[in-house]
């Protein structure tokens, strides 16, 4: 019996690790209509070269759309937490817990994070491909 409260306990205290560190995704805001807009302009013909760059398929505008499901959002945290460690090895990074805005491009997502650092012209947007591998990151 002591075991298996030993075993609760613990499966409790590793949840509510991984659910503190669980993001949550913006819900539509005018940051979000700016990387929609952005989105669907690199979907004009003049953005194929570019667009295979970061191997986006081209969709239309109705296949660009703000995530807002939590699965998704939390494997959004988790993609840019691992970008960060890619960036600067062995340094400490605390999982990202704020939301982020997570936009679906196809079967590909787009990640910005607000609270990444500043820039005074845009903001970082991480690109991600359907098993979320990275494929780059541009200013928007």
């Amino acid at each position: 019996m002591r075991k298996l409260a030993i075993l609760c306990l613990s499966a409790l205290v590793v949840s509510s690790r991984s659910a503190s560190a669980q993001n949550t995704c913006h819900s539509a805001d005018l940051n979000s209509a700016h990387f929609i807009q952005g989105l669907n302009a690199m979907m004009d013909t003049s953005q194929a070269a570019f667009r295979a760059k970061l191997q986006m398929a081209l969709v239309t505008s109705s296949a660009i759309v703000l995530a807002s499901d939590s699965a998704t959002c939390a494997r959004a945290g988790l993609a840019v937490d691992s970008i960060a460690k890619g960036f600067v090895p062995g340094a400490t990074h605390p999982p990202t817990t704020a939301p982020l805005y997570v936009i679906r491009v196809g079967t590909s997502f787009t990640v910005a994070d607000l609270n990444s650092p500043p820039s005074d012209h845009f903001d970082w947007v991480f690109f991600f491909g359907p098993l979320w591998e990275y494929r780059g990151i541009i200013g928007m």
